[in-house]
Parts: C-alpha cells; structure tokens; sequence
C-alpha cells in the first residue's frame, strides 16, 4: 500500500524555480529579517530543497515570531523528516490546541503515528482530520490503508471508494484498492484497478508487479509474464 505523504503548506513554485524562489524570500528576509511570512515561506522552500536544517532554522523564527496552528503544524512535519518524532508531535498538539478544527495537523499526527505503527491512534487522527474537511482525499486514503491495517476491510474499501470519488485521477488511490481486492480475492477487480493505476501513472513499476498478480490468479500466465518483465525493466531503470 501506498500512504499519502505529510503535508504542508505548498509554495507554488516549480522544480526548477526552487533556487528563484530562495533567492526571493531571501531578499524579502534581508529587507525585513523578522518578517514570519517570508521565513515561513523560505523555510517551505528548503524543505522542498532538501535543506533541512536551514528549513528548520527559518520555521523556528517564524513560529516564536507568529505561532499559528499552520508554522507550528510545517515545523511539526520538518521535525518529523529529521527524525524526531517527539518534537513532530509535540508541534502538531500544540496545534490543535490553538485550533482544535485544523484537519492539516490531525493528518499529520495520523501520518506520525501510522509510520510508528500505533494504527489504532493513527485511526482517530484520521477520523478528525476527514470530519474537520471532508473533502481531504489524502486523509480518506490513508485512514482507508490503516482500517486495512487493522482489518476493518469494510470500512477501508468505503474510504478507498471514497477517495477515488474526491479524485478520479490519483493513481495511487486505484492501486491500494486493486491491493485490497487481491487481498479480498477480487482478482478482476484488482486487475482493473492496477490497469486504471497505469493509465494514469504507466511507468509504474508495483503496478505492473500487482497487475502480473491479479493476472496470474485468472491463470492468465503469459500476460502475467509480460507485466512481470515490465515490472522488471522499470525497476532496473
């Protein structure tokens, strides 16, 4: 299964106007060094950069200079790609504090627990952010993976139809429905759904391993061993 990634507020800017976009908000920083919007905005850029611990260092001003729910929920996501979990959570509850209805930080707490494991707190996480903002397809996903997580594939297949209803073009979201279908042994729909996955996103190589699953169930061998060597010369790159 695929899990949405954290998230954050985006700066919109493209790959290749990351170092502009720096430069920008750097001067906007010499000008007026404790302007929070700028360091918030440059210490997104960082992140997207790679840059860590300059991303830290530009949220932290800007949280002790502004500290709404949204800089202390983005320091709680660069505390989380750090490593440092406890600090992440500390962020994303501090959060939720000062607005208790700010589903970004109940995801990302969700996001938090589930890679730590804890799927039934990263559940109730899930449930709050998808009540806080219904239309949040990532947090609708991902609740769906962790009811798969803890059996409940009822309810995961709701949220993965759900999910596919919010976005009809994440391919992401077809590919964990065709898994719980295999799971289910729902070949034909798992097939399905991983030949939706690839029309959308083709040089995928897990869903042509997946497709080559959901193929060889159906005894369908030779188109099994196609997919399986695309598979194969997608991964080898």
């Amino acid at each position: 299964f695929k899990l949405s990634n954290s998230g954050e507020a985006v700066v919109s800017t493209q790959s290749t106007g990351m170092n502009e976009a720096w430069k920008q908000f750097t001067a906007a920083i010499n000008i007026s060094p404790n302007c929070h919007a700028a360091l918030e905005a440059r210490s997104i850029v960082n992140l997207q950069m790679g840059h860590l611990f300059g991303a830290f260092c530009d949220i932290n001003h800007a949280v002790k200079l502004h500290p709404t729910p949204t800089m202390l929920t983005n320091r709680g996501v660069i505390h989380q790609y750090m490593g440092e979990s406890m600090n992440a959570m500390t962020d994303f509850r501090t959060a939720l504090e000062a607005d208790p209805t700010y589903s970004l930080a109940y995801f990302n707490a969700a996001n938090l627990y589930f890679n730590l494991r804890l799927f039934e707190k990263a559940l109730r996480y899930y449930d709050e952010a998808v009540k806080n903002c219904t239309e949040d397809e990532s947090a609708v996903l991902n609740r769906a993976i962790a009811r798969v997580m803890l059996r409940d594939y009822v309810g995961a297949m709701e949220d993965f139809h759900t999910a596919i209803s919010l976005n009809p073009f994440a391919a992401h979201s077809y590919f964990n429905r065709g898994n719980l279908h295999l799971t289910l042994g729902n070949n034909a729909e798992a097939e399905e759904d991983f030949r939706k996955a690839l029309s959308l996103q083709p040089k995928d190589s897990a869903s042509f391993t997946q497709l080559a699953v959901a193929l060889g169930r159906q005894f369908r061998k030779d188109e099994a061993l196609e997919n399986y060597r695309k598979s194969i010369k997608l991964a080898e790159g």
